[in-house]
């Protein structure tokens, strides 16, 4: 099992193409095995099957003198009590609806995929439900809850809201059959490239019953979640959370996750690329992470993972770039890691005296920590998705 894939989806029926696109933008390898031979290959950390397959399966065994490690996610149409234990006998962790969307699947994925360290270790479950948020003096605005903890919760909408801000979860009676207002506060919010706010709440005074029905709806003991959990996942390093909420914030987390021998610098937005002779494509792109091992960009169209790139990173206005050449290491859904090859020690000299030096142009709304480095992202042989 050691030689496998991380991740193996089991889709003879072509259900799950869009399980393997998560899993591929997230920069995990990934098989979809679709029949071609008699046995599938057998995979490290994650199984994806139909709920047919599953109720066919018994749980994978680990291989002689090995800790089972695998979870097993099952993606079904129907769900109701017996469906749930026949799965649970047959050793499913997840059942996972067919119409869950896309963020609450790259959430559900980022919390089996990801080894990180432990912080605060509140229970969490990624969900996908319209919500009611209500603000002080202000009127109730709509909004989709995206992951919820005992201890807070992440919902999107299409407002930014400070921190500190009261406000109240108002959650349908749908859901695990009782109405549920949660109150608490802005702890943070997020602004992903191209989607819309997020935000992330702590909850602060809310009534025993209450924390008692939250509980039931993450154990999976509620009908009508999208995601609902149906067996403890093996032992694994928990993941890192921040704030006291549960729901952890995901560039901690990815930085935890990473042993990084060299510091990164907080970059902001970048303008104007320009088009290179032997260049496919060119892109402007915003800058969020710059080290010498690599950087993290938002706003670079679609690319497949291990896609090589060249990147030109401009210190002062009329200086000689500094030209690198990268490979797409991970693309997390609002930001896209690179990874930069053979970085000479000279380069690695340029970079560290651009992150040092004092930019040429600053933020008008700078937090004191953001700059503008001008850079241009250039995709070769096609390798642009979009």
């Amino acid at each position: 099992m050691g030689d496998g894939p991380s991740v193996v989806i089991l889709d003879q029926e072509n259900e799950l193409a869009r399980i393997q696109k998560l899993v591929t933008r997230l920069g995990v390898d990934c098989v979809r095995w679709r029949g071609e031979s008699d046995e599938p290959p057998q995979p490290r950390t994650l199984l994806v099957t139909t709920g047919a397959q599953a109720l066919k399966m018994s749980a994978p065994k680990a291989a002689a003198g090995k800790r089972a490690t695998l979870v097993w996610l099952c993606v079904h149409t129907e769900d109701f009590f017996p469906l749930r234990d026949r799965l649970r006998e047959r050793g499913v962790h997840y059942l996972v609806q067919l119409t869950t969307g896309d963020e609450a699947l790259r959430l559900l994925l980022q919390q089996i995929l990801y080894r990180g360290t432990d912080r605060r270790g509140a229970s969490r479950l990624p969900m996908d439900c319209q919500v009611e948020v209500k603000l002080r003096g202000r009127k109730p605005i709509r909004a989709k809850l995206l992951e919820l903890s005992t201890d807070g919760c992440r919902f999107e909408c299409g407002r930014v809201l400070e921190s500190g801000t009261k406000l109240a979860i108002k959650i349908p009676n749908s859901l695990g059959g009782v109405e549920l207002e949660l109150p608490g506060r802005v702890i943070r919010s997020e602004s992903p490239h191209g989607a819309n706010d997020r935000v992330v709440m702590h909850l602060e005074g809310i009534s025993s019953e209450a924390r008692e029905q939250i509980e039931a709806i993450i154990r999976g003991d509620r009908i009508g979640t999208r995601v609902t959990p149906l067996a403890a996942i093996p032992e694994r390093e928990p993941d890192a959370y921040v704030d006291g909420t549960g729901i952890p914030d995901w560039d901690e987390l990815a930085t935890a996750g990473e042993r990084r021998r060299h510091p990164r610098r907080p970059v902001a937005q970048l303008v104007e690329t320009v088009r290179a002779q032997e260049a496919s494509e060119s892109h402007s792109v915003m800058g969020v992470d710059l080290s010498v091992d690599g950087m993290r960009v938002v706003g670079l169209p679609a690319v497949e993972i291990g896609a090589e790139v060249r990147v030109a990173l401009h210190s002062n206005v009329g200086a000689e770039p500094i030209s690198l050449e990268a490979v797409v290491l991970r693309d997390d859904g609002d930001s896209v890691a690179l990874q930069f090859r053979s970085v000479t020690p000279e380069l690695c000299e340029q970079i560290e005296a651009l992150m040092d030096e004092k930019p040429s142009v600053e933020a008008l709304q700078s937090s004191g920590t953001d700059r503008i480095v001008m850079s241009e992202v250039t995709a070769f042989d096609g390798s642009a998705a979009g």
